[in-house]
């Protein structure tokens, strides 16, 4: 069990248990130290503000999207199945399976 003191709270902790492991060396701040920084960084950047929209609003959007560009997803699909003739045959083979 080796020790090891963290570089922000100076506390002695266990290294294999309480600090990541980086690029074969464990890192100078414990875990606990680096939530706590990863935390404070998300909500200085507001990393969550997107995560919580509301699912109609989404679904919503994602139709305006679709209808905005519906030639584009035709073309897509089109180009697909011309690149990849097996894959809807076997996609939908693989889920009558299941």
């Amino acid at each position: 069990m080796n020790k090891k003191t963290c570089s922000l709270c100076k506390l002695s902790k266990d290294s294999s248990e309480d600090f990541y492991l980086c690029a074969g060396k464990f890192r100078s701040e414990c875990k606990e130290c680096t939530k706590k920084r990863n935390v404070r960084y998300q909500k200085k950047v507001k990393a969550w503000k997107y995560r919580y929209i509301d699912d109609d609003t989404r679904k919503l959007y994602m139709r305006e999207y679709y209808d905005k560009n519906k030639e584009r997803f035709a073309r897509y699909r089109s180009e697909f199945r011309a690149r990849y003739p097996e894959y809807y045959k076997e996609y939908f083979r693989r889920r009558k399976e299941k």
